[in-house]
Formats: structure tokens, C-alpha cells, sequence
């Protein structure tokens, strides 16, 4: 008896310690109660407690909340260099994490730097981080002696929140130390830990009411372009364009972009896409897509927004309540044609969204459609996931589409998938099918294949030793079989594994192997690749990763297997405060071409970026495209852009720019584009 009554008071003594009132507070507010202190290390996942003095207290005046920490500082003490906004940089840093909905398991992510580099973003419940969301925080930085104090203001009105106060949030901070490459927190918390990190997360009450702003942003924009080639300007109604977003309510957020232009984002990286079976897959890096809370819960494969090319318009509205999220996104795209040859047609692009939410069960909701005169196709998503034990979850999906095309009957088809995940200490698993049928469409998104089976197998395992030798480790293991519905022939299969680890010298070796079967022209063929890499980040201001493949690969165009050897090197630097530069370079080489193939056997692909950074508010980054693949007559192309931005006030940014592209053929450039432009964005 006397063992459980202390059992009990242990448990009780714990929840306490585990949670606090934020206070009300119009100036600085520092005691006891609003305060906290006990970082433990988290990487490596020991305990140990904080070796330099970090102290942090909590406050706020109903709009904002204030976050102040006095953080000790040694000889090792990194400061890194200036950046972007939402550009990862080396160095030391303080993060706040904020959970406002627990039983969506994400965090909003506050970071400060040294340098006072704005870093943001949104910890999603794979762990994976979203830098594209962005809020209106702030921070205030001063370094004396060994003394780093940080001054954070958060403003409510960036957060989705729901209810009335008291508010039951949830927190999580992390200090980091560069040199030594250590992470320590409050609460004690990896990502190890999956949906655990946010459940146990540190217990906060906000017992005042919260002020619920508006929070509405205009952002009109001005672009001026010059053609280079035709040396002539343009000016008309498709140079003005308009941003609007607005929060009528604390927890919804309604978004409108009115021709929006793109003209600031950096070219694509050059890419590997000459020996590829279906069109390549580009990032989504237009800020409309890929800004806020996702909703909508699909990939790609159903929705791929790249195939909006050049939107007349776009409209969000996303929203979140204790018991389900909504959201809504429609958008036009323009005609586009040459010599009165349709090339990109004017279709609208609709997601209508609904999950439902309990504590360890959701159902994502959400229909799609693209339309236009005489056509429309439709698909509506049912995705169920039930976490029925801790860390061990089973999901379904169901897909059923509609086509309606004047060229074409009517086409009814669907999908079905289910899986399973688990977990257990460092081991993760998962085991998923997925069936299709041949009439399944979804052209708003990335579908080559239809009518087919597919089942999958994955374990993977992370350890952390912090060992002399080796401070983490992992492996991974993975199985893939399709075959088609109808005869049950083989469409694809292979299998692989995987071991890495990482020294307390930063320093990563990384060994891949892995055999697969390919049916193609109604032949199978047997591939196989083995990849080992080394990667290192000791110097502050040099790192590197040189991977190299070799094996056999199935060339499509000639329907045959040939042995192939590739080498990727990747370097980058800091020089000093100011200076970052980056270059890839791809070597290729097959072997025992047939000697009047048309394809090229052995090319090279470059990417070279190089960022100044003046400020963290003034930037000038310059980038380089190359490839010298031989196809036809081209035998090289070289890409080059250069943007300036500058934000002279809060939301308000400048940017100059010139971009340009050439071909080689016949020994002659041959010059695809080359233009300028100026955009100017005010944000009221």
C-alpha cells in the first residue's frame, strides 16, 4: 500500500512539474512561476541535463506571446551566417514549438538565430517540417559577454485555435549546439517517439481571452518585364496582380491570389530526366500551393498542382475546429496557344475537403475535379486512419472516379488501399496493398498506371549510441510487388536495404543495394544498383557528399538492360557572415551502346547556386543550369538567373531579375529565352 501511495504521489508531482500558467503581462515578466529551465539532451536521446545555464519565461498581452531566453554561451558559441527567410543555416539556435490542436499532431515552429535569421514553420505529424508556412513573429537578439538573450513576440492571430479560454496548449523547447551537434529540450522528446512527441509535450493554460483579429493582408504587385531577345517591354492588366489573405475567425483563413506571378522563383534545378518511363516530378515551390495548413490531405498522385501552369486565379479557404478541418481551393488556368494550336488549356482546378476527428481516429474527406467545356473528371477520396494502440495504426482509402469527356464514354473507375503501421522502440514497420482498376481516372494528378496490384513491405530501425565510433546508426529494409488485374502478368517488383551511420566527427557512410524486375513491351528485365556515399560536415565553412552508384539499368527507349556508372558530388560553403555558394555535378556513363544509337551515353549535369547575402533583409542570388546531354542536333544547355530581393519594410519586397536559358546545336547557341524583370510587392 505504502509503495502505491508513493507511486501516486510521484505521478502527481510529475503532472504538475509538467505544466504551467502563462501569466498576463504588458512589460517583461520574469519569476519563478512563469519559468523554466530543465533542458535535457535529446541527441543523444541520454537525459543528461543542459551543460550551459539556459532560462526561459513565458508572457502575454492577449495578442502576442512573449517568449524571453538568457541562454549561457562559451568558446563554442556559433553564430552562423546571415540567410533568407526559412534558409536552414549551421549554428547555434533557441526553437519554440506550439501545439494549439492535439488531436491533429502538428506544432507551429518559432527558431532564434545569433544573426537574427527568420525561421518558421509547421512540424507535421510525420515529423517532417513545412518552412513554406510563414508567420508575422519576431525577435529581438543581443550577445554580451557570455550572456545570449533572445526576446521572441508570437503573434496569436498567426495560430489556428479554437475554443474558449482556459486555453490547454501544449510546448516544446529545444537548445541546439552546433560544434558538438547536441540537441536538448523541454520536455525530454525525439521524433523517434512519433505521435508520442506531442502528446507528451509540456502542458500550458492560457486563462484570459485571446484577442481575435482579423489578421487580413493586400498584397498588390507590380511586374515590368523585358525581352532581351525582341528588345521590347510589355505592359497590360497581366502585369498587376493581387494577394489577399484573411482570418475571419481565429481558427479559418481564407486566401485569394488574383494573377499571380511567379516571376521571383529560381529556376528548376536541372535534373536527370533522359532515361525516364513517365514525365518527371517537379517540387511544387509557388507559394499559394504550398503556403497554410494542409487540409487536404492527398499527394500528388491525385493532385499535382504543377499541371496548373499559369493560374488566372486561385482561392483558399482552410479551416480547423476541435472535432474537424475543411478546406476549399479553386483555380484557373490560362489558355495558352501558338499558331492557333491549343498548348495549355483554361481548365479549373477544384478540392473541396472534410476530416472528421476524434483522439486516435480521423477520416479525411475530399472530392477533386477538373473541368471544362465538355469535360469534367471527378474523384472523391474516403481515407480512414485509426491508431487502435499506441503507436500502431491501421488506414484504408478508397477512391472513386468519374469522367466525362465528349471525345469519350463516360468512365467510372476506383481504387482501393489499406496498410498497417507499427512501432516498437527503435523498430518501425509498415505493410500496405493497394488495388486499381483499368478505368480509374484522376487527371488533376500523377496516375501512369491503371488496373493493377501492388503490395508493400517496410522496416527501417534508428539507434543512438553516441559511441566513440559511432554516434547513430539506422538500416531499412523493403519489398515492392505489382502485377495487372487482368492476367496477372508482372508490371514491376524489387527489393532492397540499407545501412547508415554517423560518427561524433560529423561524418556519414551510407551503403544502398537493391535488385529489381521491370516489364516493359511486354518483356521482363532485371535491374540492379548498389550505391555507397560519404558525406561530411565537420568544417563550418566547407562540407561535402560523394555518392556513387553502379549496376544495370533498363534504357526504355531501347528495351534493353546496359551497365551503368554514376557519380554525384555535392559541395558547399559559408565564407564568413555574408557568403554561401553550392555546386552539384552528376557524371553518367553506360556501357556497350549499340554504336549507332542516337542516345547519349555519358553526360553531365551541374548545378551551381551562389547567395549574398547583404542583410538578412538584402539578398542577391545567382544560379547556373547545365547539362551537355547529345539528343537530335542539341548537344548542351545552359541555364542562368539571377534575383535581387529586398525587403525594405515588414512584407514589403523588391526584386530585380534576369533569367536566361541557350541550347547548343550545331556547335551554335541558339538562345530559348532571355528577359529581365522588375516586381514590387506592398503588403498593407
Amino acid at each position: 500500500m505504502k509503495k502505491k501511495v508513493v507511486t501516486l504521489i510521484l505521478i502527481l508531482t510529475g503532472t504538475i512539474l509538467n505544466a504551467f500558467t502563462i501569466p498576463f503581462s504588458q512589460t517583461e515578466l520574469k519569476t519563478e512561476t512563469n519559468h523554466l529551465s530543465e533542458f535535457v539532451r535529446i541527441a543523444p536521446d541520454d537525459s543528461l541535463a543542459i551543460p550551459l545555464q539556459t532560462d526561459v519565461w513565458f508572457w502575454h498581452d492577449k495578442e502576442n506571446l512573449f517568449v524571453l531566453c538568457e541562454a549561457e554561451i562559451d568558446e563554442n558559441f556559433e553564430k552562423g551566417k546571415l540567410a533568407n527567410t526559412d534558409e536552414w543555416v549551421d549554428c547555434d539556435f533557441f526553437r519554440i514549438q506550439i501545439i494549439t490542436d492535439i488531436k491533429n499532431y502538428y506544432a507551429y515552429m518559432f527558431s532564434s538565430y545569433p544573426l537574427g535569421n527568420q525561421y518558421d514553420g509547421i512540424r507535421q505529424s510525420d515529423m517532417q517540417v513545412d518552412k513554406d508556412w510563414n508567420s508575422n513573429y519576431k525577435y529581438e537578439n543581443s550577445i554580451s559577454g557570455n550572456l545570449w538573450r533572445s526576446k521572441m513576440k508570437i503573434p496569436f492571430k498567426d495560430l489556428r485555435f479554437y475554443g474558449n479560454p482556459p486555453y490547454k496548449w501544449k510546448i516544446i523547447l529545444t537548445r541546439y549546439f552546433q560544434k558538438d551537434d547536441e540537441y536538448y529540450s523541454i520536455p525530454f522528446g525525439t521524433i523517434e517517439m512519433g505521435k508520442d512527441y506531442f502528446r507528451e509535450a509540456y502542458d500550458i493554460t492560457i486563462n484570459e481571452e485571446l484577442s481575435k483579429n482579423k489578421n487580413y493582408r493586400i498584397t498588390p504587385y507590380f511586374i515590368k518585364k523585358y525581352d532581351l531577345i525582341e528588345e521590347t517591354d510589355s505592359f497590360d492588366p497581366e502585369n498587376i496582380g493581387l494577394d489577399f489573405s484573411y482570418n475571419p475567425t481565429s481558427a479559418t483563413k481564407v486566401k485569394i491570389s488574383l494573377n499571380p506571378d511567379f516571376s521571383d522563383i529560381p529556376m528548376d534545378s536541372a535534373e536527370d530526366n533522359f532515361n525516364v518511363r513517365y514525365a518527371p516530378h517537379f517540387e511544387e515551390n509557388r507559394y499559394f500551393f504550398i503556403e497554410d495548413l494542409n487540409v487536404f490531405g492527398v499527394s500528388s498522385n491525385l493532385f499535382y498542382s504543377r499541371h496548373i501552369m499559369q493560374p488566372r486565379y486561385a482561392i483558399k479557404l482552410t479551416g480547423n475546429s476541435e472535432n474537424f478541418s475543411y478546406g476549399f481551393l479553386s483555380a484557373m488556368d490560362k489558355e495558352v496557344s501558338e499558331d492557333d494550336e491549343i498548348m495549355n488549356n483554361d481548365d479549373i482546378y477544384n478540392l473541396l475537403a472534410l476530416r472528421p476527428k476524434w483522439e486516435n481516429l480521423s477520416v479525411q474527406m475530399t472530392l477533386l475535379n477538373r473541368m471544362n467545356k465538355d469535360y469534367h473528371n471527378e474523384v472523391l477520396v474516403i481515407n480512414p486512419n485509426w491508431e487502435f494502440w499506441k503507436n500502431h495504426s491501421v488506414w484504408s482509402e478508397i477512391d472513386f472516379t468519374l469522367k466525362d469527356d465528349s471525345d469519350i464514354e463516360n468512365e467510372k473507375g476506383y481504387a482501393a488501399y489499406c496498410g498497417y503501421n507499427g512501432k516498437k522502440g527503435d523498430v518501425n514497420w509498415s505493410l500496405n496493398s493497394a488495388w486499381m482498376s483499368k478505368d480509374y481516372n484522376a487527371d488533376m494528378g500523377r496516375v501512369f498506371e491503371t488496373g493493377f496490384t501492388s503490395l508493400n513491405v517496410n522496416a527501417w530501425q534508428n539507434s543512438d549510441p553516441n559511441g566513440k565510433i559511432i554516434k547513430k546508426f539506422g538500416s531499412s529494409i523493403w519489398l515492392h510487388k505489382a502485377f495487372m488485374n487482368d492476367d496477372k502478368e508482372l508490371l514491376e517488383q524489387n527489393g532492397g536495404l540499407n545501412f547508415w551511420a554517423n560518427s561524433p566527427h560529423k561524418i556519414n557512410i551510407s551503403i544502398n543495394a537493391n535488385i529489381g524486375q521491370e516489364s516493359l513491351n511486354d518483356s521482363v528485365y532485371t535491374w540492379d544498383n548498389f550505391t555507397v556515399s560519404f558525406k561530411t560536415w565537420h568544417f563550418s565553412w566547407l562540407g561535402a557528399w560523394i555518392t556513387y552508384h553502379t549496376g544495370h539499368s533498363l534504357v526504355y527507349d531501347l528495351s534493353e538492360i546496359y551497365k551503368k556508372d554514376k557519380i554525384h558530388l555535392t559541395f558547399w560553403s559559408d565564407i564568413g557572415n555574408n557568403l554561401s555558394c553550392s555546386i552539384s555535378a552528376q557524371g553518367q556513363k553506360y556501357f556497350d551502346f549499340p554504336i549507332d544509337c542516337v542516345k547519349d551515353d555519358e553526360y553531365w549535369i551541374v548545378n551551381a547556386d551562389l547567395t549574398i547575402n547583404f542583410s538578412n533583409k538584402l539578398s542577391l542570388t545567382n544560379g547556373l543550369r547545365y547539362n551537355n546531354y547529345e539528343s537530335e542536333n542539341q548537344t548542351m544547355y545552359l541555364g542562368f538567373f539571377s534575383n535581387l530581393r529586398y525587403e525594405f519594410k515588414d512584407n514589403c519586397n523588391l526584386y530585380l531579375g534576369y533569367k536566361t536559358a541557350q541550347d547548343e546545336t550545331e556547335q551554335e547557341f541558339i538562345t530559348d529565352y532571355k528577359q529581365a524583370y522588375m516586381k514590387v510587392s506592398y503588403t498593407f
